[in-house]
Formats: structure tokens, sequence, C-alpha cells
């Protein structure tokens, strides 16, 4: 299985499910016309753990359970989610050219109208690095949009600065420059550093991230 969706139109038809058949059938696939998808990719997992934390936190956990949090408020809200993985267990080959290239395959074979591949930064231990920050194609007005919303909404967290957004024009990004999909890779904050590193290993920490990243993408679908 390349891809796990979650269907909006489950909930028009449930919400006529009295109705005939007709009904429920054009209402259907006026969601499925209608409705954006988002591609949420959880970065890393399987063979590559991605950067770890001073207590041996792997980033690849961390990134799947906000994309998971921020997938579910989605699809609460009504959209179509599309994650490049659901678990640890990945669909591509222990091989960093394959693993990309497979996310965006997901993405494109989706026909998916927005993806978003969420991370954490690293940097030397004690060095001082700290923060989140954005990576973006500007070609793409609604992903600006989105981004700088996102960046707003996880300032009013508090619990790290921003780096600001990025262009890819300065710093290539296969997920972004390969992809015919409008994207975006946020770096959430230095696992290196150990009060970023605490605040997304946490429960509270990753429902607040992921409620941001959610309500900055649906401000601008």
């Amino acid at each position: 299985m390349i891809g796990a969706l979650s269907a909006a139109g489950i909930h028009a038809y449930e919400w006529i499910s009295d109705k005939t058949a007709t009904s429920t059938l054009q209402v259907e696939a006026a969601s499925y016309d209608t409705t954006p998808i988002i591609v949420l990719d959880a970065g890393h997992g399987g063979y590559d753990t991605g950067s770890i934390s001073y207590d041996g936190v792997y980033e690849k956990d961390i990134t799947l359970a906000i994309t998971q949090k921020t997938g579910e408020l989605l699809q609460k809200a009504g959209y179509s989610v599309v994650y490049t993985r659901i678990d640890d267990e990945v669909s591509w080959s222990d091989d960093n050219k394959d693993d990309l290239r497979t996310r965006v395959a997901i993405a494109e074979e989706a026909a998916a109208d927005y993806y978003i591949s969420i991370h954490t930064n690293a940097s030397t231990y004690g060095d001082g690095a700290s923060g989140f920050e954005a990576y973006l194609n500007y070609e793409n007005e609604t992903i600006a949009a989105m981004a700088s919303s996102i960046e707003s909404n996880l300032m009013e967290l508090q619990y790290t600065q921003s780096r600001g957004l990025k262009s890819t024009e300065d710093t290539s990004l296969y997920v972004i420059d390969s992809n015919s999909v409008p994207a975006m890779l946020l770096e959430l904050g230095f696992i290196t550093d150990s009060a970023d590193a605490a605040y997304m290993s946490s429960e509270d920490g990753q429902n607040a991230i992921a409620q941001s990243i959610a309500q900055g993408i649906m401000e601008h679908l």
C-alpha cells in the first residue's frame, strides 16, 4: 500500500444517509471533486531514525506523532488527508533516494492539492541552536500564505523562536523542488536543544503544534 487515504466524502454520505441513493451518490461525488487533498509527510521512518535528542528520542517518532495529530484535526474538519506513512513501517527501500522519490510519488498519485512535510531540526548538542522554520517555493501563493499562518500560530505558543520562512531557491529540497504538488517542509524545533526537544516530545506540546499546523492550513483552504 503506497499511502493511506481518508475520504471526506464519508462525511457527506453519513449526513444524507436517509435520502435517496441517487442524491447520496451526487453529494458524495461533489465532495470528492471539491474537497482539497492534503498530503502529510512524517519525516524519516523505518530504517531512518532521523536526528536523536540528548535523551534518546528519535526524530521519526516525534514527526509521526505530530503528523497524525495534525491529520486527525484536518479529517475532523472534513478534509481529505493522505499520509506518506502511518507507523514505523515504510513502503520504500532502505535507500534515501528511493525514500524521497516515493514520498513525492504518493502525493502525485493521490492528485493532492498540498504537501506538508514535518521534521525536526538538529545541530551540535549545546551550541544554542533552537527555533522552528519552514522551507517552501514562493511561486505558490497559497503555500506561502499557509506557511506564514503556521509560523504565526507557532510563535503564539512561545515554546521557541522563529527562524523564519526560507525559499528553496537558496536551499533546494527534493520533496519540494521535485514535487508537482505545492509543498512546504516544516522544521518544528531543534531536537538537539533540550527545551525544544522536551516540548516537541510532550503530549501537550505535540497537540499544540498540531493545532497550529492544522489551523494554518485550514485558514487558506
